[in-house]
C-alpha cells in the first residue's frame, strides 16, 4: 500500500474517531453543570485543532511522521479516558 493511500485512510479513520468523541465530550458528559444545563467546554476542542494540524502536516514530506503522531494523540487520549473511567473502578471493587 502506498503512503498516499495509507495517509488518506489514517486521516479519515482518525477523524471519525476524534471529531465525534471530542464534540460529545465537550458538550455531553463532561460539560454538564449542577443545573443539568449543557454548556460547551472549549478546552476540549483543542483536540480537533491538534488533529487538524497533524492532518495538514502529513502532506509534507519532512513532517509526515510528526503529523502521524499528532493525528493519533486524540485517540490515545480517549483510550486513556476509557481505561480510566471503565476499567480502573471495576478493578477496585
Amino acid at each position: 500500500m502506498s503512503y498516499s493511500t495509507f495517509r488518506w485512510i489514517h486521516i479519515i479513520l482518525s477523524g471519525i474517531a476524534t471529531i465525534p468523541f471530542t464534540l460529545y465530550a465537550a458538550t455531553g458528559f463532561i460539560g454538564e453543570s449542577y443545573e443539568d444545563e449543557l454548556f460547551l467546554i472549549p478546552e476540549l476542542l483543542i483536540l480537533i485543532v491538534i488533529w487538524l494540524i497533524g492532518a495538514i502536516l502529513m502532506f509534507f514530506s519532512k513532517t509526515k511522521l510528526i503529523g502521524m503522531i499528532l493525528t493519533t494523540l486524540p485517540i490515545v487520549f480517549y483510550a486513556a479516558v476509557i481505561v480510566y473511567f471503565l476499567f480502573i473502578p471495576a478493578l477496585t471493587y
